[in-house]
């Protein structure tokens, strides 16, 4: 990325970003809690609240195994920054890549990546992102516009009215449940 479409893409996060300093600082939350705030609030209010099944979930070992084995030979993997972000790959300079098993939530999957983008840009980072399912050999850039910095911003505030809850949100039932690893606390 040149210098000049940086400067572009720093002008964009200053002018479309309508957090505060501080009221960012009191939102950001991991990129984890976003994808399940798109999949399902109450799972996102569950593992807000440290209820946390995913470890022995089939799908969790499944991305973890894809993870694991994809873009081995890029040098830079599974960075955490702030004990926030888990960033899969940093595949250049200017690429973040987030790798997913399957598509399955592939709106999710943007959300939570269009985060780490908008995260790094309010730390003076401006990076491309691209959704990489390797198993479909399929991959989707992601970049930050006025319109995606809106939804980061206001699905960081939905995610924090919905932690603040004092109780979960109610059930409501979707295919996905079958395999979620929370769903002996929804359905019994």
């Amino acid at each position: 990325m040149d210098d000049e479409r940086e400067e572009e893409l720093w002008d964009l996060l200053r002018q479309a970003a309508r957090l505060s300093d501080d009221e960012f600082e009191r939102l950001k939350r991991g990129g984890l809690q976003l994808n399940y705030l798109r999949i399902c609030p109450r799972k996102l209010w569950l593992f807000a609240h440290q209820v946390r099944l995913e470890a022995d979930a089939e799908a969790v070992a499944l991305g973890r195994l894809t993870h694991e084995r994809a873009y081995r030979d890029r040098p830079r993997r599974s960075l955490i920054l702030e004990n926030l972000i888990a960033i899969d790959i940093l595949e250049d300079e200017r690429t973040l890549l987030e790798v997913k098993h399957a598509p399955t939530f592939v709106e999710a999957a943007r959300l939570q990546l269009r985060y780490y983008l908008y995260f790094l840009g309010r730390r003076g980072i401006s990076l491309r992102g691209e959704l990489r399912f390797p198993r479909q050999r399929r991959r989707e850039a992601v970049e930050l516009d006025p319109a995606a910095i809106a939804e980061v911003e206001a699905a960081l505030e939905e995610a924090a009215r919905i932690v603040a809850l004092s109780t979960p949100p109610a059930a409501s039932y979707m295919p996905a449940c079958r395999r979620c690893a929370y769903a002996p606390l929804c359905w019994g």
